[in-house]
């Protein structure tokens, strides 16, 4: 199944590539999903056609600077409102396609982190989340000097590759997911940018310190042998949710990317039993 290619212009007048999936007929519910930091989102090839094949019409798009979308420096947010906003537009066109559909987002890592600012924001838009592999704790693995440099130097040079790449072996224990990410030109290969990491924390921080205003059905799981984002994570925010249906899960032995590791197809159904179940 091929994705219907699309984009609009941003409110910076940045063009902002989006793709879509649908069902044969009248879809059951939207799922938006949302990708990590330097990805795009022909990473989820395999992810969302699963998702139409159980009758739900699925929406994604590339952030600000990351694989067709423009911008630039790549992987470079000026604040976290740009991609919550890219998000915000992209969503009311998407439930203007289908006004009487429930919306579900799906994010992973970086993504889970904009998903969950974005509920924060338009919870009412929006009728559960999947997260996965969130990076909540991704402070507490840091030392705290570092968390101030990098204050410092969000300030100074922003746009600075400071952080070293994401080591392709942590995303999985498949060698033909780790081979395709290396070889993948839509990929950023290259150090993260001083701004962007910063906002990550920044925002893990405020997320962490609202989680009870979020009240949304919620599907949290983690690989519980990731050693990008810290499994800790996910526990937090289940601990810290308002929502009284929550589900936490974590995968004994999986990695960061747990549905590119070789038990995905489970992953993707236990995603579906709790989107079918909502």
């Amino acid at each position: 199944m091929n994705p219907i290619s699309g984009s609009f212009k941003s409110a910076d007048d940045t063009n902002i590539y989006t793709e879509s999936w649908l069902p044969d007929g009248d879809p059951r519910a939207v799922v938006m999903l949302v990708h990590g930091v330097g990805e795009h989102i022909g990473r989820y090839h395999h992810v969302a056609p699963k998702l139409v094949a159980a009758g739900y019409a699925v929406y994604a798009l590339d952030h600000h600077g990351h694989g067709k979308s423009g911008g630039d420096p790549r992987t470079y947010f000026d604040t976290f409102d740009q991609p919550i906003n890219d998000l915000k537009q992209y969503v009311d066109r998407v439930k203007a396609k289908h006004p009487q559909k429930k919306v579900f987002m799906y994010g992973h890592s970086l993504g889970s982190l904009i998903t969950l600012v974005f509920a924060l924001r338009y919870q009412q838009l929006l009728a559960g989340l999947v997260i996965s592999g969130t990076p909540l704790a991704v402070e507490s693995a840091q030392p705290a000097l570092l968390i101030t440099v990098a204050g410092l130097l969000n300030r100074i040079v922003p746009k600075f590759g400071a952080t070293p790449p994401v080591p392709s072996t942590t995303l999985s224990r498949d060698e033909a997911v780790v081979r395709a990410y290396d070889n993948d030109p839509l990929v950023e290969h290259g150090n993260m940018r001083v701004r962007t990491g910063y906002l990550i924390v920044m925002n893990s921080r405020e997320v962490v310190a609202r989680a009870s205003e979020l009240k949304l059905p919620m599907f949290i799981f983690h690989g519980a042998a990731d050693t990008l984002c810290p499994p800790a994570g996910s526990q937090i925010l289940y601990d810290r949710v308002g929502a009284t249906d929550k589900t936490l899960k974590f995968y004994e032995g999986l990695r960061h990317e747990t549905h590119n590791e070789p038990e995905q197809g489970m992953v993707i159904d236990n995603i579906l039993q709790w989107l079918d179940a909502h």
